[in-house]
């Protein structure tokens, strides 16, 4: 709000009501303040749930938006899932699923081994993160019992009926 030159550290509530992706850059919000000022293109590392300490915006997004085109989702199956995400940093951190961001008419959006979504994930600290599938493990005691196998391969054949 400051442009970067003051106000560090301080909490301000505000509602998100629109998500923003432009290439090359993280992702962005819409918010509207408490003091009915709203705000356009707010980066994922000025966005926290609640006051915390500032991760480094490396350790919040793995990759930088694909293009201007994305679909939001919120996968009624991963709703408010519980989720531990594994950061640059070799750091585990837990959070809770929100909703995904998936690419579309992008080059690598269609590529079968690079194509990879932003599930958008609430810290247990307070903080927004995106992350890619495989960066995630997700936690239901019920019946996951966390034990990824390390030696997957992403899949690197797009498939289809018709073609050349």
């Amino acid at each position: 709000m400051y442009d970067e030159k003051e106000g560090h550290g301080e909490f301000v509530k505000a509602v998100i009501f629109g998500v923003r992706a432009e290439p090359a850059r993280v992702p962005m919000f819409q918010v509207m303040l408490e003091s009915g000022a709203q705000w356009a293109r707010v980066p994922i590392n000025k966005i926290c749930l609640q006051p915390c300490e500032q991760l480094p915006i490396e350790q919040l997004v793995w990759w930088d938006s694909y293009g201007y085109e994305f679909a939001v989702h919120q996968f009624s199956f991963l709703k408010n899932h519980k989720v531990t995400a594994l950061g640059r940093d070799g750091v585990i951190r837990t959070g809770n699923y929100l909703f995904t961001l998936d690419w579309m008419k992008t080059g690598w959006s269609e590529t079968p081994d690079q194509h990879k979504n932003h599930h958008f994930i609430a810290l247990q600290t307070g903080q927004l993160i995106a992350y890619p599938n495989n960066r995630l493990v997700w936690l239901d005691p019920s019946w996951i019992e966390p034990a990824p196998d390390k030696n997957w391969k992403t899949p690197t054949k797009a498939i289809f009926v018709e073609g050349l």
